[in-house]
């Protein structure tokens, strides 16, 4: 074998990937902040809060989406 070949070998060996699993802590903290942004995101898109139609519309698919974004994260 040449050394170019065990170089490559070696290289092969420790690029296989790894689960990635985050502590609770991270997962709670993470999960919070994203229903938080959503909730505040939500209560933006009201009738009575101020704004445009246009602007309540985004806050409210905003808001959907963080709130999307936080089950996703307390899953993964």
């Amino acid at each position: 074998m040449s050394a170019i070949d065990e170089v490559s070998s070696s290289t092969e060996q420790k690029a296989a990937p790894q689960a990635y699993n985050d502590c609770i802590t991270c997962r709670i903290v993470g999960s919070g902040a994203f229903a938080a942004m959503g909730v505040y995101a939500l209560r933006m898109s009201r009738a009575s809060a101020p704004g445009s139609v246009m602007g309540k519309r985004i806050m409210g698919g905003l808001g959907i989406g963080f709130l999307i974004g936080s089950v996703l994260r307390w899953k993964m």
